[in-house]
């Protein structure tokens, strides 16, 4: 899929709350460049576009200022609104920015004294810091703190629960060398009590809490991992089973979303002669449901970067994302080694396949990035890749190492691919002379049915290999 113009998510420069007097909540985009006094003094000034109006959805408002152009919706004598370069929308630009309105997360009220929120963002911080943040050996955490620190008190200085969306959970590898089956098991359950049990103590010292979102991005790359969009449906709803068997009593904290929920809307038709013509890149054989693929191509072509910086930055030494591409790349090569294209192919050919496939998924990953940004302006922005922590995004290793330790993982490999051990990828092991559960591909499992010192197997009610030594 080839994008020629500006996707609207790059025309987007500001995301805002306000009143009739004050802008109260503002999100300043990469390509912004004027003050949050500048943007009020030209909003206030500007203009109802007639034109746009016209192609605009029910309830949208479009203006248009000397310097931006502003799409909004209100509410309760209040404004929420997306501030835009000045261009003249299509009927998919007003239905995208409708879409992304009526399903984002952006009125929240208005902070109050400039001190207040400290002490408990302090202490958020701390829990985090110390309970679940991931430290890469290149941890850059002392950079990015006090920019957690804001980003925590955004929310407590209004007096609202902290919220924080995590991008993970997408499905099973499709490789079972690595994980027993497509279903979520123990591992799965792992990271969800361990998430559960992070806002449980934020809950002792903030009484509002964690709103903790995860967006799954299962049907953002379903097809490049080659698995049915109907699978990923079926690893969600396990995923969702597991949460409603493991929260404690009254435990409210934890929230599923996705690709699907983000374009939730009653009018698509109204941009399918648009759709029609757009056609999303697949190098595998995969089930595609409809509406799942219909999202997809609405995901690029409102939120897709530049393919040619991509190909730019992964040419670049040293560049992270030429660090990204090598990951995607190994682990692209092992997951999809079993696969009927792969055993079809020359070795040159599943190369170049695996080149294109973890090309591919580095651009619906910075789309889906993009995308989320606009669902969840003013949210924590948390991550699975072995991030540096100088912000914006916040490294977060999901599997306690407590009581879980990994085998066949190398550290320093991992904080160079960016990659933490995720559950998706790998098995759980439960052996009788072990203190923590291991953590690695379920390829190990080969090794105790070959020692005779060990007895067991696959356990399905405990979803995880059992092992018990035999002999002392």
């Amino acid at each position: 899929m080839t994008i020629e113009q500006k996707t609207i998510y790059e025309r987007v420069q500001y995301i805002y709350s306000r009143n009739n007097k004050t802008i109260q909540n503002l999100r300043i985009q990469k390509s912004a460049r004027l003050s949050k006094e500048e943007v009020l003094e030209d909003l206030l000034a500007a203009k109802l576009d007639i034109e746009a109006q016209e192609c605009g959805t029910e309830g949208l408002i479009v203006k248009v200022g000397e310097n931006l152009k502003y799409f909004e919706f209100e509410k309760d004598g209040k404004f929420i609104g997306f501030a835009t370069e000045k261009f003249f929308p299509t009927n998919f630009d007003v239905w995208f920015l409708t879409t992304m309105l009526k399903n984002s997360s952006i009125d929240f009220n208005f902070a109050l004294e400039i001190e207040i929120g400290r002490k408990e963002a302090e202490a958020i911080t701390k829990i985090f810091e110390t309970e679940i943040k991931n430290s890469a050996r290149t941890d850059r955490w002392e950079e990015g703190r006090e920019q957690f620190v804001e980003n925590v008190r955004f929310f407590t200085s209004r007096g609202l629960p902290v919220s924080a969306v995590l991008p993970a959970f997408p499905c099973k590898s499709f490789n079972l060398e690595k994980v027993h089956s497509p279903q979520p098991d123990l591992g799965e359950e792992l990271a969800i009590r361990r998430i559960i049990e992070f806002v449980v103590q934020v809950n002792k010292v903030y009484s509002p809490g964690v709103h903790f979102y995860i967006v799954s991005d299962g049907h953002v790359f379903s097809d490049c991992v080659n698995v049915d969009d109907d699978v990923v449906d079926e690893f969600t709803q396990g995923l969702k089973d597991i949460y409603d068997r493991v929260r404690p009593q009254g435990f409210d904290g934890l929230f599923f979303k996705g690709l699907n929920d983000c374009f939730e809307s009653h009018c698509k038709a109204e941009i399918s002669n648009v759709l029609d013509g757009i056609e999303v890149d697949h190098y595998l054989e995969t089930k595609l449901d409809r509406e799942t693929e219909l999202n997809r191509k609405i995901l690029m072509l409102g939120c897709d970067d530049s393919a040619e910086l991509i190909r730019e930055q992964i040419q670049t030494p040293g560049h992270p994302r030429l660090y990204l591409y090598r990951g995607f790349n190994k682990f692209m090569k092992e997951d999809l080694m079993s696969t009927p294209a792969a055993k079809l192919s020359s070795q040159k050919r599943f190369k170049k396949m695996v080149s294109n496939v973890s090309f591919e998924m580095i651009r619906r990953n910075d789309a889906y990035s993009n995308l989320v940004e606009l669902v969840f302006p003013f949210h924590l922005r948390l991550s699975i890749h072995a991030h540096t922590n100088s912000g914006p995004k916040y490294g977060i290793r999901m599997l306690n190492p407590e009581i879980c330790r990994t085998v066949n993982h190398d550290q320093d490999e991992e904080d160079k691919l960016l990659h933490i051990p995720t559950p998706w990828h790998n098995a759980v092991f439960k052996v009788s002379d072990e203190q923590k559960f291991i953590i690695s591909n379920s390829k190990l499992h080969e090794r105790f049915e070959a020692d005779e010192n060990y007895t067991g197997g696959w356990n399905d009610n405990q979803r995880c290999f059992v092992y018990i030594r035999t002999t002392q």
